[in-house]
């Protein structure tokens, strides 16, 4: 049987032509699947740094992987802000990981913070986070236990989560993330690999300070959410990331905003009760 050669096909020698392919391409399987290998590895282990637009929102509403259909991921931030944590030996003080979509992502989502998850099925509960001061990264793969979202065990209504208060504290108590992926059916990682590597960090580059400062020169020192002049003490302005990526300093992702403005940011609520920003609100 002869096989059919779409290039003599001038409807598809066009629509190749409109994508840039050029006629000779053969799509190389053998990285795609390599590339599936190493990030299933690491969703079995480290995790996996992926965009929310990477998620999928399954029938149950759990959670999964658009390249792992029928496998539930836990989801978190890696990166969290040791200046305000003061007792790292309490769960409350970090962040939260999810195994729905509550609230609280779909607030991430609008607000374009899409850089900012990692996608994991270990299930011990032990996550690698990396913690930062002053929005460096100052350690790395640090082990912690997570409290799971709330709000994502009151959308699954989760062993009945939503009834009696009593109820709802029994249940985030006894919360485990191996009972959780049995019940919903998902394949068990039997031991997890613990390894120095990681993913790529969320730091500010090494020439921010001079990037940042002109930005906000260019854009004569005004923020641009309400319009103050801060042109006499540029302190008071900031240079925010639209993305929340420390590292993407492409204009169209950097927003000039004053310390009252970046306060009012998703994720920013930390600032409100910092000292060095209280003379600006």
């Amino acid at each position: 049987m002869k096989l059919i050669n779409f290039n003599e096909f001038l409807a598809f020698k066009k629509m190749r032509e409109k994508m840039g392919i050029p006629e000779g391409y053969k799509p190389n399987f053998k990285i795609l699947n390599i590339t599936i290998t190493t990030n299933w590895s690491n969703i079995k282990t480290k995790g996996l740094d992926v965009s929310i637009d990477e998620l999928c929102i399954a029938q149950d509403k759990t959670l999964e992987h658009k390249d792992f259909p029928g496998q539930k991921m836990l989801v978190y931030i890696r990166d969290f802000m040791g200046d305000y944590v003061k007792d790292e030996e309490d769960m409350a003080s970090f962040p939260k990981f999810h195994i729905s979509w509550c609230t609280a992502l779909e607030r991430m989502h609008k607000s374009k913070k899409y850089d900012r998850y990692v996608v994991s099925q270990r299930n011990d509960g032990i996550f690698l986070l990396n913690k930062t001061l002053s929005g460096k990264v100052v350690k790395k793969d640090i082990e912690l236990k997570l409290n799971v979202c709330k709000y994502c065990l009151g959308n699954l209504n989760y062993k009945g989560y939503g009834s009696s208060y009593q109820a709802k504290n029994e249940i985030f108590n006894n919360f485990t993330v191996k009972d959780f992926l049995s019940e919903y059916n998902t394949e068990i990682y039997i031991e997890p690999i613990h390894t120095s590597l990681s993913q790529p960090l969320n730091e500010y580059s090494k020439d921010w300070t001079n990037i940042s400062y002109s930005y906000k020169k260019s854009k004569k020192f005004i923020c641009q959410e309400c319009g103050k002049d801060c042109s006499k003490d540029i302190n008071e302005l900031h240079v925010h990331h639209i993305d929340g990526v420390k590292s993407n300093n492409n204009p169209s992702n950097l927003e000039i905003v004053c310390v009252k403005c970046h306060s009012k940011k998703p994720m920013h609520e930390h600032m409100l009760i910092s000292s060095k920003f209280q003379r600006y609100l």
